[in-house]
C-alpha cells in the first residue's frame, strides 16, 4: 500500500514539474513569436511590403487604410479607383535603415513596365497593435501628384479608365491634377469615336517627385473618313446642278458667251481631307479642315457672241474647300463650310 502511494506522489510531482516547465516556456515562446513577427510582418519593411502588396493586388481599400496614407487637398481623386491602379509588379524590399528616433528608411525595388526601378519610403514607429506588435505609419504619404494636360479634348484615359473633371485653361487645352498612389507607371491616352491619342507613359516614383504628362488628342481615322464621305457626297450633289454656278458650291464657271444646252459637271478629283485642331479668330477652339484643293470638270456647248461660232467647252475647274467641324454631345457631327 505504501509503495503505491509513493509512486502516486512521485507521478504527481513529475506532472507538476512538467506544468511548471510548460508555463515557464509559454512566455518565452510567446516572446520569441513576438520578436519574430516584429522583425518580419510587423517591421518597418513588413509595413511597406503590405502597402506594395496592396498595390500589386489593386486593393485600393487596404492601401488607403494604412496609417499615413493621406490624399493631398485640392487634387482630383478620379485616379483613385481600382481599375486605374498600376498593379505594381516584382517588388521587394532592398534595405531597411534605422535612422533613429523610431524613423526608418525603407528602400524597395520594383518593375516599372519592363524596367527595374527603386524608391524609398520613410516610416515611423507608432502605437503597438494588440499591445505587443509594433505599429508603423508613413512619415511621408505615398500619395503623389500627377499634373495632366490634354490638348484637343477634355477627356482622357488612365490605365484604360476614363477620367473626368479636367478644366479648360486655354482654347483647346484642359488640365487636371490627380492624386495617384506611388510608386506607379501610368499610361494615358484617348480613345473615342472620332478622336484618338498616342499612349503616354509616365512614372510617379514617389510622392516627393510630382509628375507631369501631356496627352495630344488628334483626329482619328473614323473622323477623317466620315468627313471625307460627307464632303464627297456634297460635291456630288453640286455636280448634279446643271448650271454654270451651282448654288452654295465651291466651284463655278463664268462665261461671256451663251451656252447651248445644260452644263454637265463632274468631280475630276475630290479634295483629300485632313483634320487639324485650330484656334479660330474669335479665340475659340475647333477641329478644322484647312484649305484643300479639288478639281471639277465641266462640259457644255458654247455659242460665241462675237462671231456666232459654236464650240465645246471641256475643261477642268480647280476649286478649294475649308470647313469648321463641331462634335456634338449626342455623338453627331456638324460641318460648316468657310471661306478657304
Amino acid at each position: 500500500m505504501g509503495g503505491w502511494e509513493g509512486d502516486a506522489r512521485r507521478a504527481s510531482r513529475r506532472d507538476l514539474t512538467r506544468w511548471i516547465v510548460f508555463l515557464a516556456l509559454v512566455p518565452v515562446a510567446f516572446t520569441a513569436v513576438v520578436v519574430a513577427l516584429n522583425s518580419g510582418i510587423y517591421s518597418a519593411a513588413g509595413f511597406v511590403d503590405r502597402y506594395l502588396d496592396a498595390l500589386q493586388r489593386r486593393d485600393l481599400a487596404t492601401a488607403l487604410e494604412l496609417p499615413g496614407v493621406e490624399v493631398p487637398q485640392g487634387v482630383s481623386t478620379a485616379a483613385l479607383q481600382r481599375d486605374a491602379l498600376p498593379g505594381l509588379a516584382g517588388h521587394r524590399v532592398v534595405s531597411d535603415t534605422d535612422e533613429g528616433g523610431g524613423l526608418h528608411r525603407v528602400l524597395v525595388e520594383y518593375r516599372a513596365g519592363d524596367s527595374p526601378a527603386r524608391t524609398e519610403f520613410l516610416v515611423r514607429a507608432s502605437a503597438p497593435t494588440f499591445l505587443v506588435f509594433q505599429g508603423w505609419r508613413f512619415e511621408e504619404s505615398p500619395v503623389g501628384r500627377l499634373a495632366v494636360t490634354v490638348r484637343g479634348d477634355e477627356h482622357f484615359r488612365l490605365n484604360g479608365e476614363q477620367i473626368e473633371g479636367a478644366e479648360e485653361v486655354g482654347p483647346g487645352v484642359w488640365a487636371l491634377e490627380l492624386a495617384v498612389l506611388s510608386p506607379a507607371r501610368l499610361v494615358l491616352d484617348h480613345d473615342s469615336r472620332y478622336l484618338t491619342a498616342e499612349e503616354v507613359a509616365v512614372d510617379v516614383p514617389s510622392a516627393s517627385a510630382p509628375a507631369e504628362a501631356t496627352v495630344e488628342v488628334r483626329a482619328g481615322d473614323v473622323f477623317v473618313e466620315t468627313v471625307q464621305a460627307e464632303v464627297d457626297e456634297f460635291l456630288d450633289g453640286c455636280a448634279k446642278q446643271e448650271v454654270l454656278q451651282p448654288a452654295g458650291c465651291p466651284f463655278r464657271k463664268v462665261l461671256d458667251d451663251r451656252i447651248l444646252g445644260a452644263p454637265r459637271w463632274s468631280i475630276a478629283s475630290y479634295p483629300r481631307i485632313g483634320i487639324q485642331p485650330q484656334v479660330l479668330d474669335d479665340g475659340t477652339f475647333a477641329w478644322t479642315v484647312p484649305p484643300t484643293e479639288g478639281t471639277a470638270h465641266i462640259r457644255v456647248s458654247v455659242l460665241s457672241l462675237f462671231d456666232g461660232s459654236v464650240s465645246e467647252l471641256d475643261e477642268d475647274v480647280p476649286f478649294r474647300v475649308a470647313y469648321v467641324l463641331a462634335l456634338r454631345d449626342d455623338g453627331g457631327l456638324d460641318i460648316r463650310a468657310v471661306q478657304p
